[in-house]
C-alpha cells in the first residue's frame, strides 16, 4: 500500500512541474512546430505546449487557485516562477538563468523503434525564442554531462556531434539526439527534403479525433511498436492520439485508438465488443476502497495474445514460456488453464484495494458471461486442487465463505452471490465486499468516484480509479512530504480511466480532479 502511496505522489509532483512550467509561458495558442521535425516513421510522439490558449490559461488558473497559497492571482506568477525555479533545481537546472531566457512554446519528444536496433531512437525538440540566448546558456547545460562538441556543417546549420549525444540549433528549434544520423535525419525532415511526422496523413487523422485546444498530446504507431515478423495490425489496432486539456475541476486527458475489426483476431474482436458497457464490479467494492481495476474479456485477451505469439516465429521463446505455465498449473495443481479458468475470466474482472497501510485489504470480483459454466469451472478448481493436497471449509453465516488452503502456495476465500464470485486472503474481506454491496455503500456511490467520472463524461470498459486524495491522507507523515507539499496534494481528490469501445475505436479518457478546500 506503500509503495502505491509513494508512486501517486511521485505522479502528482511530475504533473506539478510540468502544469508549472507550462502556466509560467503563457501568452498565446501554439501550434506543433516540433512535428514538422520528427521523422516520418515516428512511433511514438509526444509534446508539450508552454503556451496553452487563452481559455486553458483560465482553467488552469482557476485550477491553480484552489491550492494553498495560490488563490490571490496578482501573486501567482511569481510564485510558480519560484516554484519552477525550486523543482528544476533538483535537476541541477537554474530555471532563470539557463531556460526562461530562450525557451519557447513546445517541448516534444519523438521515438522511432528500428527493428535492427536494441535500443530505440529519441529525439528531443525543444522551441527556441530567442536562438542567442540558448547559443549562450547550451553550452553551460551540457557542462554537466561531460560531452565535448565539434561542429559538422549540414543543410547550412552547424550540427554538435559528440560521443552520446548531438544536437543542433535551428532558428526556432532545438534538435537533440543520441546521434548525429538522428538528428541529420530531423534536419531534412524540417528542411522538407523527406517527409515530416506532419506530413503524415495517420498522424493528421489520428491528431484530428482529440480535441484541438489541449496543454498536451502524445501519438502512438501500434504497428510500428509491434515485433518484427507480426502481421502489421493483427490486435486490431493501427494507431492511437491523446490530449491533455484543463478542465474546471481537474485534468482530462481524451483519445482515441483506432481499430479495425477485419485485421483483429476473432478473439481480438469479442474483447472489444465487450468493453461497451459500464462495469457493475464497483458495486460490490466497499466504500473504502482507495485503488481499484476492471477489466473486460480477459479470457479472450489471454487467448488472442497467445494466438499471436505462437503465430510470430520471433516469439516462439515468450510462447513456450506461456506453455510451460500451463503445464506446470496442470502438474502441480490439477489445474487446466484454458477449461477450468477461462471461463471465470471471460467478463468482467476487478480487482480493488483497501484497508490500511499496516493492514491492506484486496479482493477480486468476477462475473462471468455464463454463471452455469463459471460454477462448474470452480468445482473443477475445487476438486483439483483437494487432490493435490489442498483443504477445504466451508464458513457459514451472513455470508457462506469457503477456505481454500493450499500448503505453501496460498489461502484464499471465496464466495458467489448474484452471478459474481467474490476473491479474498480470508473471509473477513469477502464478507465486506458481499456486505458493501446488500448494504448499498459501496465505491460506486461515493462522491469522489462519482466526481472523477463525471469529469471524465462517461464510465464504460476498462476502468482504473485510484483515491489519490485518500491515500495520501492514510499516509501521513509515512511519505515524508513537507507541509506544503502536503497542504497542495490534500487538495487533489482522485485518478480515474475509461476505455471504451465505440465501433471503430476504441475511447480513452483519464482524469485527474483537483477539489476546493471546502470539499476537504
Amino acid at each position: 500500500m506503500q509503495r502505491l502511496v509513494v508512486a501517486a505522489t511521485a505522479f502528482l509532483a511530475g504533473m506539478g512541474a510540468l502544469v508549472v512550467v507550462g502556466y509560467l509561458l503563457v501568452f498565446s495558442a501554439g501550434s506543433d512546430r516540433a512535428a514538422r521535425a520528427a521523422p516520418a516513421d515516428t512511433a511514438v510522439y509526444m509534446n508539450v505546449y508552454l503556451q496553452p490558449s487563452s481559455a486553458q490559461k483560465t482553467r488552469l488558473t482557476g485550477l491553480l487557485g484552489k491550492l494553498p497559497g495560490f488563490a490571490d492571482t496578482s501573486t501567482l506568477d511569481e510564485k510558480l516562477d519560484q516554484l519552477a525555479q525550486r523543482l528544476l533545481a533538483q535537476g541541477k537546472l537554474d530555471y532563470r538563468a539557463d531556460l526562461r531566457p530562450w525557451l519557447g512554446n513546445e517541448v516534444a519528444v519523438a521515438v522511432r523503434v528500428n527493428g535492427t536496433a536494441s535500443t530505440p531512437e529519441v529525439l528531443l525538440l525543444v522551441a527556441v525564442k530567442d536562438p542567442d540566448a540558448a547559443r549562450t546558456a547550451l553550452p553551460h547545460l551540457w557542462e554537466a554531462s561531460g560531452i565535448s562538441f565539434a561542429p559538422q556543417a549540414y543543410r547550412g546549420h552547424d550540427l554538435m556531434v559528440g560521443e552520446m549525444a548531438s544536437y543542433v540549433l535551428l532558428p526556432d528549434l532545438l534538435v537533440v539526439g543520441q546521434t548525429a544520423d538522428q538528428v541529420r535525419a530531423a534536419i531534412d525532415a524540417d528542411a522538407n527534403a523527406v517527409p515530416s511526422l506532419a506530413d503524415s496523413a495517420d498522424f493528421r487523422a489520428a491528431m484530428a479525433q482529440v480535441p484541438a485546444d489541449h496543454l498536451a498530446s502524445a501519438y502512438l504507431d501500434v504497428r510500428a511498436m509491434l515485433p518484427a515478423g507480426l502481421s502489421a495490425q493483427s490486435g486490431g489496432y493501427s494507431t492511437a492520439a491523446v490530449a491533455l486539456v484543463a478542465e474546471a475541476n481537474g485534468f482530462h486527458a481524451v483519445g482515441e485508438a483506432a481499430f479495425d475489426p477485419s485485421k483483429a483476431s476473432d478473439a481480438a474482436r469479442e474483447a472489444f465488443g465487450l468493453a461497451s458497457t459500464p462495469s457493475e464490479l464497483s458495486g460490490w467494492m466497499p466504500a473504502d476502497t482507495k485503488a481499484e481495476a476492471t477489466l473486460f474479456g480477459l479470457a479472450q485477451s489471454f487467448t488472442a495474445a497467445s494466438d499471436q505469439l505462437k503465430a510470430d516465429p520471433s516469439q516462439a521463446e515468450s510462447a513456450n514460456a506461456l506453455e510451460q505455465l500451463r503445464t506446470l498449473a496442470a502438474l502441480g495443481l490439477g489445474i487446466n488453464v484454458d477449461r477450468d479458468l477461462l471461463p471465470l475470466l471471460d467478463g468482467e474482472a476487478a480487482i480493488a484495494v483497501g484497508g490500511s497501510l499496516s493492514q491492506p485489504a484486496a479482493v477480486l470480483l468476477l462475473k462471468p458471461s455464463d454463471a452455469a459454466a463459471a460454477a462448474d469451472s470452480i468445482d473443477r478448481l475445487q476438486t483439483a486442487l483437494v487432490a493435490h493436497g489442498a483443504t477445504l471449509t466451508v464458513e457459514r453465516g451472513l455470508v457462506i465463505v469457503t477456505v481454500i488452503d493450499v500448503p505453501n502456495v496460498a489461502r484464499l476465500a471465496y464466495t458467489t452471490e448474484d452471478g459474481v464470485v467474490v476473491v479474498g486472503v480470508d473471509d473477513a474481506s469477502v464478507r465486506a465486499a458481499v456486505a458493501a454491496h446488500r448494504n448499498g455503500t459501496t465505491l460506486a456511490t461515493t462522491d469522489r468516484y462519482r466526481a472523477a467520472f463525471e469529469l471524465a463524461g462517461t464510465r464504460a470498459g476498462t476502468e482504473v480509479f485510484i483515491d489519490v486524495g485518500g491515500l495520501i491522507q492514510m499516509a501521513g507523515a509515512s511519505v515524508g512530504l513537507d507541509a506544503e507539499t502536503r497542504d497542495i496534494l490534500n487538495q487533489i481528490g482522485a485518478l480515474a480511466m475509461t476505455a471504451t469501445a465505440q465501433g471503430d475505436h476504441l475511447e480513452f479518457h483519464a482524469v485527474l480532479t483537483v477539489e476546493d478546500a471546502a470539499t476537504n
